[in-house]
């Protein structure tokens, strides 16, 4: 048998895949807000403690690069979710770290997987069976890659993409130190991808670059940033607009400028996906989590978030206030045509999440 031929015959067994019956998967921007709305989604009735899954992010990845098929990509997304749905029921692979915002520590139940330590595997898949639990993961940065995990999940999934306003102070100063990092030659992180440099040097380059290279590559930390964020934004836009056309998945667009001010609607849109209601740990949770807030930056004091360069503050910034401070710090190191993305970037975002200044 061909190799094409048993690429078709793995992609048709997953037709039959028992244990996932719903994927609730949180996609957004580095430093976006994910944090936050993994957290509470995690609280729902019926939802895992949230995990992030480097691993579909590379299978996405390496569909998007070519060097594998959409139907490989397809199995492999459905084998991994079929595991992780498995592994939680017997609290295989739980984060024990207490730092760690994906930890147990920071779960809305906690004892639910304490408990499931001491289970048996033939229990786990009884219990899988009978309860059904909605499998609840994060990707970075993945909805214009992920045309796998929609063929691959269908109206299994819940995908919940948290949009930013790209004038963040935050979320330029993360990314701006992200490339930094990608240049190190640190291996941890994004699939790389080799090329070369004007000087015909061999150079290897996050995958995210893969069609802006030429410039990417002589810019610095803060343009190339701005320039990753331009084609993190528009061609995630492209896709959902698209992909929703088609997909029998349920997909949820949540503009983190609205949520943290009127969080409500959007969990009880989502608890409906799910087919859950909102209850009193899903309120606590929002509690913690600090929503509805007074501003973009009155966020609860953490740990994590200070080591990010977050500064945690009271002062209530107007969202115009809070987006100036973004553009003067862009100013201080990007170059005008980077400034130009950014400032249209910013207006077609505004336009297409309806937010007011």
């Amino acid at each position: 048998m061909s190799l094409k031929n048993d690429t078709q015959v793995l992609a048709i067994s997953n037709n039959s895949l028992p244990l996932a019956k719903k994927v609730v998967i949180v996609d957004g921007m580095i430093g976006g807000g994910k944090n936050l709305l993994s957290s509470i989604v995690s609280s729902l009735p019926n939802v895992e403690m949230w995990l992030y899954k480097s691993e579909i992010e590379h299978v996405c990845a390496l569909h998007y690069l070519g060097h594998i098929s959409l139907d490989a990509a397809k199995t492999l997304i459905n084998k991994l979710t079929e595991e992780e749905i498995y592994n939680q029921s017997i609290s295989r692979n739980v984060n024990f770290k207490p730092s760690d915002h994906s930890g147990l520590f920071y779960a809305s139940r906690p004892f639910r997987y304490i408990k499931r330590l001491f289970r048996s595997p033939s229990k786990a898949r009884e219990s899988l069976k009978k309860e059904m639990p909605i499998l609840n993961l994060m990707t970075h940065v993945n909805t214009s890659y992920s045309k796998p995990l929609f063929e691959a999940l269908g109206e299994r999934l819940v995908y919940i993409r948290v949009s930013r306003h790209p004038m963040s102070v935050y979320m330029l100063k993360h990314n701006k130190k992200w490339n930094e990092y990608w240049t190190t030659g640190d291996r941890i992180g994004p699939i790389l991808y080799n090329t070369y440099d004007k000087k015909n040097h061999s150079i290897d380059l996050p995958f995210y670059a893969k069609n802006i290279e030429k410039i990417y590559i002589d810019a610095n930390s803060t343009d190339r940033a701005i320039m990753l964020i331009d084609q993190w934004i528009r061609n995630s836009d492209n896709f959902i607009d698209e992909v929703i056309k088609s997909s029998k998945a349920t997909i949820l667009e949540v503009p983190y400028e609205k949520f943290v001010f009127q969080p409500r609607p959007y969990v009880e849109k989502i608890a409906s996906s799910l087919g859950v209601k909102i209850n009193s740990v899903t309120n606590k949770e929002m509690r913690r989590q600090g929503v509805p807030r007074s501003s973009l930056t009155d966020a609860p004091k953490d740990k994590v978030y200070s080591n990010m360069n977050r500064k945690h503050t009271k002062k209530n910034l107007t969202l115009a206030e809070n987006f100036a401070q973004g553009r003067a710090f862009a100013e201080e190191t990007a170059s005008s045509e980077a400034l130009s993305i950014l400032d249209e970037l910013s207006k077609d975002y505004e336009e297409r999440h309806n937010i007011k200044k």
